[in-house]
């Protein structure tokens, strides 16, 4: 594909979705944007990336009493407001950017509503069969079927709040992307094809 465009990734957790954005944006030979947000915005913000990893994806909290010397240089002296909120803002700023310079696949962190405006943008959200994200968790966490289980219903509990939070979007209702897919029938490999296959037709390109 000749112009600029993104692919957004939202994702059951334990789905595949960052194995299968991984080889999606290896086979479009673009660059790929999920963790490395973390780190861009604890650069763009100044805050550590720890910091910053624990608000990823999560609800917004609010600081009470003394504030870090980080923290006040970025949000002002006194600051107590939503720290998530700001880190919000930034990662959506980052997205923006990367999307006007460059094609790309992005991983959560609402990336299908902040590039809603987009020129040549394609919403993709990936579930699987439950068996096959707590597998995946399983092995991923190294733990037991039970423990995968509450780790995954935690997690889409966390995601599902976060969107609607600052999208008022219901994550994985399909009326909002344009491709929605189970990845236990194709396998990650397969789902990568079938959505770069779905992404050429779209944007009528080869």
């Amino acid at each position: 594909m000749n112009s600029k465009f993104a692919i957004t990734i939202s994702r059951q957790y334990g789905s595949g979705g960052l194995l299968i954005g991984k080889k999606l944006a290896k086979d479009l030979s673009v660059s790929f944007y999920d963790k490395e947000l973390i780190e861009m915005a604890a650069k763009e913000s100044g805050l550590g990336k720890e910091f910053i990893e624990k608000s990823d994806e999560k609800l917004p909290f609010r600081f009470f009493g003394g504030l870090t010397d980080a923290i006040s240089g970025v949000f002002g002296a006194g600051y107590n407001g939503d720290v998530n909120d700001s880190i919000f803002k930034i990662q959506s700023d980052i997205i923006k950017n990367i999307a006007e310079k460059e094609s790309a696949v992005f991983v959560g962190r609402c990336a299908d509503y902040v590039l809603r405006e987009h020129p040549k943008c394609i919403n993709v959200f990936i579930c699987a069969d439950m068996r096959d994200r707590v597998k995946n968790i399983s092995a991923s966490l190294n733990t037991d079927s039970a423990n995968a289980l509450k780790e995954i219903e935690k997690n889409d509990k966390q995601r599902d709040k976060y969107c609607s939070y600052y999208t008022n979007i219901e994550r994985g209702s399909a009326a909002y992307y344009h491709l929605c897919v189970n990845s236990s029938v194709l396998g990650v490999n397969e789902t990568a094809d079938f959505i770069r296959a779905f992404a050429e037709k779209k944007f009528n390109e080869k």
